[in-house]
């Protein structure tokens, strides 16, 4: 666990060491969030396609077959 300090323009810098293994780089862009009470920084994906790629891998099924019949549950709704 690393110390930093908050100046008095609301600013941190962030380790070196974790920089690094993060593969943070001048000019990168965080993300920040509040859970709690505690502060997560998380870097911003340089390819959203990449970093959005399979998060919807199951919704619809498991195979080809079990995406169809879901297509066409959905579509037999439509009508």
């Amino acid at each position: 666990m690393h110390s930093v300090k908050l100046s008095s323009k609301n600013q941190i810098t962030i380790p070196a060491q974790i920089c690094r293994a993060l593969k943070i780089k001048k000019g990168n862009k965080l993300w920040i969030e509040q859970k709690d009470n505690r502060i997560i920084l998380t870097p911003e994906p340089q390819d959203y396609v990449e970093y959005y790629y399979g998060i919807a891998k199951g919704t619809y099924g498991k195979c080809a077959e079990e995406m169809d019949e879901y297509v066409k549950k959905e579509r037999e709704d439509w009508e």
